[in-house]
């Protein structure tokens, strides 16, 4: 394990302000929901001080929403017109200030802890970088870092971006959300990978599974894939390719639940009963989507209805 400071949960914070459409956030949203995490992103540089805020929330009056606020100068504080007390209140410090994420800082961040060495490089403005590169066999795979990839606009431009890297080995584009279409591919051989997806997470500390970024591109380009197949699982379950996508599953009950359901459509079962599956995996769980709580694109994989289960193949 790499010897990382910033703990887990602050990290998960930063990367899902690297997903807004600004990479920003009222400081009231931090000082309500993450003060803890807020603070050391803070103290360890991820998050600066940005532009004062127009407006802020109205917290005298129940249900008034965010209000302007107005400088006074005879107090030196900023304030606003509490209509249920029937005079100005000053807006707390924390309520005017917005966080900006340091975006630079959070991209060599993620190139630490996937172990890869050099100056990250921007491909597409603001969007996509690439973080280094890594032996695989006897060429070189690129890893990249891409932002708001789910979103339409920057899922074509980041596509686009990808296309002109002609005569590149294929590599892996990393991402907090991945786009869950059931056809969406990218040029050149390029898999995508959910941040999430690829943690490992110990004792605090924590660090990108580059095992499980080789075995994304081993298992497509490596013998053991019947390109034939319409269904290819790697031999622990933890990466399945269901015509032509790839879906990773990390959890030691996922992979065996999914192995359950792949053998049984090796087998030509076309459905399994659920309560056969989870009690199979010894799970408490009473339902699929508590089960795969967490994994986003679960459905897209696994059909369910009646009672049954099934690979969606």
């Amino acid at each position: 394990m790499t010897g990382i400071a910033v703990p887990y949960k602050a990290f998960q914070l930063a990367v899902d302000i690297f997903n807004f459409t600004e990479p920003k956030m009222p400081g009231c949203n931090i000082a309500d929901f993450h003060p803890d995490e807020g603070k050391i992103l803070f103290d360890y540089g991820f998050l600066t001080e940005g532009e004062i805020r127009t407006v802020v929330p109205d917290r005298h009056n129940e249900g008034a929403g965010l209000v302007e606020p107005v400088w006074n100068e005879e107090t030196r504080t900023y304030q606003y017109l509490s209509f249920d007390d029937g005079y100005f209140v000053d807006v707390p410090e924390e309520d005017l200030k917005t966080y900006n994420l340091d975006v630079d800082r959070l991209v060599r961040h993620i190139q630490e802890i996937a172990g890869l060495d050099g100056e990250p490089r921007s491909v597409l403005r603001n969007f996509l970088w690439n973080i280094g590169s890594f032996k695989l066999g006897s060429r070189m795979a690129t890893v990249f870092l891409a932002r708001r990839m789910a979103a339409h606009q920057s899922f074509d431009d980041i596509y686009d971006a990808l296309k002109r890297l002609s005569g590149k080995t294929p590599g892996v584009v990393l991402a907090r959300t991945i786009p869950t279409g059931r056809h969406v591919e990218l040029p050149h051989g390029f898999r995508m990978l959910s941040l999430s997806d690829t943690m490992i997470v110990e004792g605090g500390r924590y660090r990108l599974d580059m095992d499980m970024v080789r075995s994304i591109l081993t298992g497509v380009k490596g013998q053991m894939v019947d390109d034939l197949s319409p269904v290819y699982a790697s031999p622990d379950y933890g990466l399945v390719r269901v015509n032509g996508r790839e879906f990773v599953f990390t959890g030691a009950k996922h992979k065996e639940a999914i192995g359950f359901l792949v053998r049984a459509w090796e087998r030509g079962e076309k459905k399994y009963r659920t309560q056969d599956l989870l009690e199979n995996v010894e799970s408490t769980a009473d339902a699929l989507s508590q089960f795969f709580r967490g994994h986003l694109d679960w459905r897209d994989l696994i059909g369910y209805g009646g009672g049954f289960c099934w690979i969606k193949a």
